[in-house]
């Protein structure tokens, strides 16, 4: 097999980490199209909101991963709720799973789902998982998501952060450690704490987060406390609603 028999590329979500190099794949797959959600179509096309709001976002981190390169619209195709691909004998099917991005997709093969950041960070060293959240985060919809995925038989979650895990028992997991996480964000911002100061606070309460956090390589950095920020943005839309 050689690059240009690939035939499709099939991204979960387009932040820079997962899919800032796609322009790069589809130029070395001259064959392929990529599979992306309907929300996301137009800026893979037109990448220059897609780079900014990065950029936004990451700080210097968006320089590490580069700007991307547009992917012509022949090229892509608009992924809805439902979407199922033929790969032959087997398929693979698209859940729209958004919360931790608006245009983010777990995809179903057979039993086993790739779930990019839909189910947060699995760090198998430590047998823990923890949220990851962007800077506009719906911890509404991410819960709603998780329940989507446990609704599924599936036999593993498929992570991009950090590989394999069995999904017995795991999403109900999650979803009690992202209710654990907004809870204690909720009551710091109640004290007007910072987020480096909630954060503080969630490095002595969860056990394995202050090591994940020594672990992570330069463009991860500062994962656990954009989280933090995502679920205190989430909050204060809220409390301003009211």
């Amino acid at each position: 097999m050689t690059l240009s028999d690939i035939d499709y590329i099939i991204p979960t979500h387009i932040h820079l980490d997962h899919f800032g190099g796609g322009g790069h794949i589809m130029e070395s797959c001259e064959n392929a199209k990529a599979l992306v959600h309907p929300k996301a179509y137009k800026h893979v096309s037109e990448i220059d909101a897609w780079w900014e709001g990065s950029r936004d976002f990451l700080g210097r981190v968006s320089e590490l991963y580069g700007k991307p390169k547009p992917i012509t619209q022949s090229r892509l195709i608009s992924a809805e709720d439902g979407y199922e691909l033929s790969l032959g004998k087997q398929s693979i099917k698209a859940l729209h799973t958004p919360g931790h991005a608006p245009h983010h997709i777990t995809w179903i093969y057979g039993n086993d789902a790739f779930v990019g950041d839909s189910a947060g960070l699995w760090y198998p060293d430590l047998d823990s998982s923890f949220p990851v959240t962007p800077g506009y985060y719906r911890h509404d919809l991410a819960l709603q998501s998780i329940e989507k995925m446990e609704s599924i038989n599936l036999d593993f979650l498929l992570y991009t952060h950090f590989g394999p895990r069995s999904a017995k028992n795991t999403l109900s997991q999650t979803a009690k450690e992202f209710e654990l996480w907004m809870g204690i964000v909720k009551e710091g911002v109640a004290r007007n704490l910072t987020s480096t100061q909630i954060l503080d606070i969630l490095f002595q309460q969860r056990p394995g987060l202050l090591e994940s956090n020594k672990n992570h390589g330069v463009h991860q950095s500062g994962t656990h406390l954009g989280t933090v920020e995502g679920m205190m943005g989430w909050i204060r839309r809220e409390n301003e609603k009211r």
